[in-house]
């Protein structure tokens, strides 16, 4: 019998609900396992996925049965399972007690499907799992297996919660990042550029720790091609978007640090000459910061549409369109953003350029001037002037960025190669 290994895919997002970044990381991985097992199973031999997350239930943001059945039917045709993380529902999710609760659950479902394979590979994604290190080293030693750890940091809070970051956050990452670099099964995941130097400098990484996995999209999937220009009108028709202006279009949660309001006040300049279309998707229905949205809309007195919901079909029909000019990613932090990537893939045949700050992971995903615009967030007036220099690019120029842009994605962003280079650092031997 060959070498029994097994992926374990430890996540907060994106298994029984998909609201946010680290939802569609998760959504990538199931999709790639599905459109690409040849390669991936050509690259190191058999393996089986198993997902842990929260305990579904009330409790989830967002929960979505539906979601959880798909992702329990992925796994099983990988011999895998969903395996849900006890934790105190009552205590308040985004805080250090309930992420190490869910680390220390995370490291026993380690150490049980440790028992049953002889290489186990876990990966914990970002802040919540950052400890899942720390805890499986105070696990039973014995075990029958070799095990990995890849802590999956997509952002910190000394990007998201600036200027005045949680003190309690920013031990929990520095405790996870030391238990890599004193722990050899421990490895950080190297997303990207920014934040690996990110975490070098701020949280004294070791860059020796590092191990390769590229923040990517599933390429082939359905709902990041194209969408063509009768079915975009049509979901623009839906939702009531006025095509008689050119369009700036924005996609994020309602988050201070998304920048939303950053957006709606850079606008006001141009308030005669753009619709603005706002998807701006709350952590629950009650936000006070969609009736913030709402008021500052009309303070600048400005035609838009705020869309309250998640939807997909909509950015990516309203990228496929021409009166659609630019996607703005007005962000005062961000590691690596998809909307960036995504907008590239949508807009491909007609579309908007992307226009973001130069700062954090921005910096890394455009190139200024060939495959976007960025921006001096420090310059009062900087987003709406390139804003105004998306808006009046010859149409002949917006292709050329557009193209460089999809061109780009698809040479670096391939999540079916990047998942199988880092099985490959793990697995190096096949079975």
């Amino acid at each position: 019998m060959g070498t029994r290994r097994a992926v374990l895919y430890c996540t907060v997002n994106g298994v029984c609900n998909n609201t946010n970044g680290l939802g569609r990381q998760t959504t990538t991985l199931l999709s790639t396992l599905q459109r690409h097992r040849d390669l991936l199973i050509g690259a190191v031999g058999a393996f089986d996925v198993h997902l842990a997350c929260p305990q579904p239930g009330p409790a989830t943001w967002a929960f979505d049965p539906a979601q959880l059945e798909a992702s329990r039917r992925a796994v099983e045709k990988w011999g895998g399972r969903v395996h849900a993380l006890p934790y105190d529902t009552q205590t308040e999710f985004w805080s250090v007690a309930t992420w190490r609760a869910l680390s220390k659950a995370g490291a026993r479902c380690a150490w049980t499907l440790a028992q049953r394979y002889d290489e186990l590979l876990v990966i914990a994604v970002d802040t919540p799992f950052a400890g899942l290190g720390e805890a499986w080293m105070r696990q039973p030693a014995a075990t029958r297996g070799t095990v990995h750890i890849l802590l999956c940091f997509y952002s910190t809070a000394l990007i998201v919660e600036r200027p005045t970051p949680n003190p309690r956050r920013i031990e929990w990452e520095r405790r996870g990042i030391e238990s890599a670099n004193q722990h050899p099964e421990i490895w950080i995941a190297d997303i990207g550029r920014f934040l690996s130097r990110h975490l070098e400098a701020d949280y004294r990484m070791q860059p020796r720790r590092l191990a390769p996995y590229t923040s990517s999209l599933d390429l082939t999937g359905p709902d990041l091609q194209p969408m063509p220009s009768g079915q975009a009108r049509a979901v623009a028709a839906r939702w009531r978007i006025p095509l008689d202006r050119p369009l700036v279009v924005t996609i994020g949660r309602t988050d201070p640090t998304k920048g939303i309001d950053v957006l709606i006040h850079s606008l006001g300049p141009l308030r005669n000459e753009v619709h603005a279309v706002i998807v701006a998707v709350p952590f629950d229905h009650a936000d006070p910061l969609i009736a913030d949205y709402a008021r500052r809309i009309g303070e600048e007195n400005l035609r838009a549409t705020l869309v309250t919901r998640f939807t997909r079909d909509l950015p990516r029909a309203l990228c496929g369109l021409p009166e659609t000019r630019v996607v703005a990613c007005p962000s005062r932090g961000e590691t690596l953003a998809n909307v960036p990537f995504e907008t590239a893939l949508w807009a491909q045949n007609a579309g908007p350029v992307v226009v973001a700050p130069r700062r954090d992971g921005f910096v890394e995903q455009i190139d200024d001037g060939r495959t976007g615009m960025l921006y001096d967030p420090d310059e009062p007036d900087g987003l709406t002037e390139a804003v105004r220099r998306g808006l009046s690019l010859p149409a002949e120029e917006r292709a050329k960025m557009r193209a460089a842009a999809a061109s780009r994605v698809r040479a670096e962003r391939d999540a079916a190669r990047n998942f199988a280079r880092l099985l490959e650092f793990f697995w190096a031997a096949k079975a």
